[in-house]
């Protein structure tokens, strides 16, 4: 009985020690997996922000991009400003400065200074985040080849193009010729942009803690990717003579005659300022030059 007993002990002792090695290899494994997960949700996190980054860009900077002649198209606020803010074609940028700008701007370290000089970058930063590292200090984002940065302009919903505002009105005329008035603003003013980056794909370390294992393929990379929208009414006309020519159209009086004089210049007995009248007159607002120089 008494050997009985010894042999129980001992396989109970041997039975903990198993016990405790295999849950420290687990809790290795999910701690290693935790802090990795936490270096992906930095990633993913920064992701967003230059998504964000890019569509707020692209509301205040016009796409130069001549492969996509945004300038040709009147609905597009490139094609608008054309014709009536042709200040708005000269401060672009294309979506290689965009990119240029949310790497070092976004993907360098923190505290790195912001420079009007930041769209021209083409390669990543030298300092980029602590957390942007595998177990082995290799970095997870290797190459700027592995972002990729794109903005996009579309229309607004089908009922935004069809409303009362946009639409032509017909006004009769004294020559009985109606005449269509408009006010011609921009209607594709969503735009749109997508911040993707590749990292992991080249860390052996990775490929270690995730090996092939059928049907599961080996570690190969992750892709994060995020896409922003935003509806802006970014149309500036540009000096009082864009102003004047934009508005005019949706002026009749100021294309056409409504009334023939005939029609009301007798009643100048009555009222002798009637002849002053200025149908259809368009008038800037002028600020008094006392107010400019303060």
């Amino acid at each position: 009985m008494k050997r009985t007993h010894m042999r129980s002990t001992a396989q109970s002792g041997q039975a903990m020690v198993e016990f405790l090695i295999s849950m420290t290899m687990v809790m290795s494994v999910l701690l290693l997996a935790i802090v990795m997960l936490g270096k992906f949700n930095d990633i993913r996190n920064r992701t967003l922000m230059g998504s964000r980054y890019l569509a707020w860009e692209r509301t205040v900077w016009t796409d130069g991009d001549a492969r996509k002649d945004l300038a040709s198209d009147s609905t597009t606020t490139e094609g608008w400003s054309t014709s009536y803010g042709a200040s708005a074609i000269g401060v672009s940028k294309r979506d290689t400065e965009l990119k240029g700008e949310v790497m070092q701007r976004l993907m360098a370290q923190d505290n790195s200074p912001i420079l009007s000089t930041d769209r021209a970058q083409t390669q990543l930063p030298d300092s980029r985040p602590a957390m942007w590292q595998d177990y082995g200090g290799n970095p997870l984002l290797v190459s700027s080849s592995d972002i990729s940065a794109s903005t996009g302009t579309a229309a607004d919903p089908a009922s935004m193009q069809n409303s009362i505002a946009l639409a032509r009105w017909s006004v009769p005329t004294a020559s009985g010729i109606p005449f269509s008035a408009h006010l011609n603003l921009p209607t594709s003013t969503m735009r749109s942009a997508t911040l993707s980056m590749f990292v992991g794909g080249d860390s052996d370390v990775l490929k270690r803690l995730w090996p092939k294992n059928d049907p599961l393929p080996e570690f190969g990379g992750l892709t994060f990717s995020d896409t922003n929208v935003l509806m802006t009414n970014s149309w500036v006309p540009d000096g009082s003579a864009s102003n004047r020519a934009l508005f005019t159209q949706a002026v009749p009086a100021a294309n056409v005659t409504l009334v023939p004089s005939s029609g009301y210049m007798s009643l100048r007995k009555y009222a002798p300022e009637i002849s002053t009248l200025q149908f259809g007159r368009v008038e800037q607002d002028v600020v008094p030059p006392n107010r400019l120089s303060q």
